[in-house]
């Protein structure tokens, strides 16, 4: 046989053992890398955690090939640098990081990731050198697609670029002020939708014991939502605000109950009008729909230690809000139906500019087929008079801004009749009552299609708050109707 050819077919042979011998030597590397990918992460994460964190976890697994690690049991605790007092409190079950670039992260110092999946996360952080919880979140899990972040983006409000966001959580919980938290029982986020369940604004404490906490007026508030979500919601950055965009909210089936012990001192600050509040927002705000289904808004007021605080309700009702922005130059249009008192339908509209530094505003309302006695509670803790008789129609338009308002107001009513009260509201005037009737018309005297007109003029006490100047408005109108010359 030529030697040629025999060393032929004993390389042919070698050949397996060859690339046998590159596979073995290629697994041994990479399980050295394994090795020390492990450790070195294991020492990185040790070295570069500041003294003030404490981050345990029972296991870390990482895979040098696919560019994924993950965690185990994962616990992390910081502390205040000076008091030592915990700041944040987090565990996670398991947490994911799954397809790492290295090149990024080697030449250009970015992170870049395929996907970040934690599960069954909790956090709590607590207010400063306190042990009171400022936030907290129970079973949280999420997944995050294409994750990108820098030294730059470390900096901003969003410290990193995302593509996709899902997650869950149960049992939220914020501090929003002293005196109100918020709390919703679940939340899910999936493909920019977010819907909630039993969301809750309340007072801290009962109505009683806020009274005792408070050196002037604030409301007591009990606000719910059983259920509620956001369309088409997305989450980013404006210069150096948040900025929120939402194309659609809805809220369904809330119900708002405020309560104000007027016995306590009166609160001069000045009130801002809404165009303002919305302007003044931290975050750059844009919802292009906003919807109100079947709410409930009861209002009372304590004004006497010995009578029954007086209340006024708006129930069944329905809004549509649009453009509740302040990033464009649009109107903010809101149109509202409800039941003044469960009974008597009332329709109301109002418009404002967030780019309008006068607050310039229009308002209107039809209110139909109220007795006036419905609303008698109300009437005396704000007017101190009692009335009888029956509204079969009321309309009313204003224009105003922050200072001052002007309108109109017509009326078709009968029997009308007041009565005005002792200021102890226990007994009634009658020698005030018998003058008020007669310089009241009872609906009598009025054009050929039964109306009475009113002018509306008015100042607004910027202490009070657009709601309050709202009803110096009507107020006004139906003094001016009633008890003018009803002519238009």
């Amino acid at each position: 046989m030529p030697k040629t050819e025999y060393k032929t077919k004993t390389i042919h042979k070698k050949w397996p053992q060859v690339l046998l011998g590159v596979a073995i030597i290629l697994l041994l590397c990479l399980l050295g890398l394994q090795v020390y990918g492990k450790y070195a992460l294991t020492e990185a994460i040790s070295d570069k955690t500041p003294k003030n964190v404490k981050l345990t976890y029972d296991d870390l697994d990482i895979n040098i090939l696919l560019g994924s690690v993950e965690f185990h049991n994962l616990n992390l605790k910081t502390l205040n640098e000076i008091t030592e007092k915990i700041e944040i409190l987090a565990t996670a079950e398991f947490l994911k990081i799954t397809d790492v670039a290295y090149w990024p992260l080697y030449k250009d110092k970015r992170f870049e990731a395929d996907n970040i999946e934690v599960k069954n996360a909790k956090i709590t952080t607590y207010k400063e050198d306190t042990d009171d919880v400022h936030f907290s979140v129970d079973e949280l899990s999420f997944n995050i697609s294409d994750v990108k972040t820098d030294k730059e983006m470390l900096q901003n409000k969003i410290p990193f670029n995302y593509e996709t966001l899902d997650a869950e959580l149960q049992e939220l919980y914020l501090d929003l002020s002293r005196f109100e938290a918020l709390k919703v029982a679940s939340l899910s986020f999936k493909e920019n939708n977010l819907e909630f369940e039993n969301l809750s604004i309340t007072s801290k404490y009962n109505k009683e014991a806020l009274s005792k906490r408070l050196t002037v007026e604030r409301d007591y508030v009990d606000f719910t939502v059983p259920q509620g979500n956001f369309e088409a919601l997305e989450l980013g950055t404006a210069k150096d605000s948040f900025a929120v965009s939402v194309e659609r909210f809805n809220l369904n089936n809330s119900e708002l109950h405020l309560y104000r012990n007027k016995l306590i001192a009166d609160d001069f600050t000045v009130k801002t009008l809404y165009g303002t509040r919305l302007e003044s927002l931290p975050v750059k705000l844009n919802i292009e729909s906003f919807f109100i289904k079947n709410a409930n808004v009861f209002y009372s007021e304590k004004v006497d230690l010995d009578i029954d605080p007086v209340s006024i309700s708006f129930e069944d009702l329905d809004a549509e809000m649009n453009n509740v922005s302040n990033t464009n130059t649009e109107k903010t249009d809101i149109k509202v139906q409800a039941k003044l008192m469960g009974k008597a339908p009332i329709l109301f509209n109002w418009d404002f500019n967030t780019k309008d530094a006068a607050d310039s505003f229009n308002a209107s309302a039809v209110l139909t087929d109220l007795e006036a006695e419905t609303i008698n509670p109300f009437l005396e803790s704000q007017a101190n008079v009692r009335a009888l008789g029956r509204i079969h129609e009321m309309y009313f338009t204003i224009h105003g801004n922050n200072f001052k308002s002007t309108g109109d107001m017509k009326m078709k009513y009968e029997d009308f009749k007041f009565s005005i009260l002792d200021e102890d509201q226990l007994g009634i005037n009658k020698t005030l009552s018998a003058l008020v009737n007669i310089l009241t018309n009872d609906g009598s005297k009025t054009d050929a299609n039964g109306y009475r007109y009113g002018d509306i003029a008015v100042e607004r006490d910027r202490t009070k708050s657009f709601f309050n100047y709202l009803w110096l408005n009507t107020k006004d109108g139906l003094k001016n109707t009633v008890v003018g010359n009803g002519k238009k």
